[in-house]
C-alpha cells in the first residue's frame, strides 16, 4: 500500500512538473544580426542627406547642426545653420559617430540608460546617448551615419536625421 501511495505521489509530481515546464514561455528570439559596413559615404551622399535633413529642420523654429561620418565615425561633412548653438557642433558629431560605430540609432543608448542600464555609457567615453544619430544604409550596408543637434529635444533632432537618412538607398 505504501508503495502504491508513493507511486501516485511521484506520478502527480511528475505531471505537475511537466505542465509547469510546458507553460514556460520560449526564450525570445535573438535580435537580427547587425548590418555589415559598406564603402564609406561619399561627399555627394553626405550633402544629399544633409539637404533633406535641413529641409525637415526648417519646419521648426530651431537652429541645427548636421554631421555626417563614415563607418569608422570620422567626420566627412558638417553643416551649421546660422544661429545654431555652438554646443550642438560636437553633440551632432557625437550622435553620428555613436550611430556609425555601434550600427544603431543613438537613441538606443538613451533607451538603455532610461530603462536602468547605465553601463552602456561606459562602453565608449564618447557615446552620445540621445536621439538624433541615424545610420546611413545603402544596399543593406552601413556607409556612415548622420547626426543632428539643436532642436528642443532629441526626437526633433531624430526626425531631421531620419529625413536625411531616408534619401539614400
Amino acid at each position: 500500500m505504501t508503495f502504491r501511495i508513493l507511486a501516485i505521489v511521484l506520478t502527480s509530481v511528475a505531471l505537475l512538473a511537466g505542465s509547469a515546464f510546458a507553460q514556460t514561455p520560449a526564450p525570445p528570439a535573438p535580435p537580427p544580426a547587425p548590418l555589415p559596413y559598406g564603402p564609406p559615404v561619399t561627399i555627394e551622399q553626405a550633402k544629399q542627406a544633409v539637404t533633406a535633413a535641413v529641409a525637415e529642420a526648417k519646419k521648426t523654429a530651431y537652429f541645427y547642426t548636421f554631421a555626417v561620418v563614415d563607418p569608422a565615425g570620422d567626420l566627412v561633412y558638417f553643416e551649421k545653420m546660422d544661429s545654431a548653438p555652438t554646443s550642438s557642433n560636437e553633440i551632432g558629431i557625437g550622435k553620428a559617430r555613436t550611430a556609425a560605430i555601434f550600427k544603431r540609432p543613438s537613441k538606443a543608448f538613451f533607451d538603455q540608460m532610461e530603462t536602468g542600464h547605465p553601463y552602456v555609457g561606459q562602453l565608449d567615453p564618447r557615446i552620445v546617448a540621445s536621439a538624433g544619430g541615424i545610420p546611413l544604409i545603402v544596399d543593406g550596408k552601413i556607409i556612415g551615419a548622420i547626426g543632428v543637434s539643436g532642436g528642443a529635444n532629441g526626437l526633433m533632432d531624430a526626425a531631421a536625421a531620419q529625413a536625411g537618412a531616408d534619401t539614400l538607398h
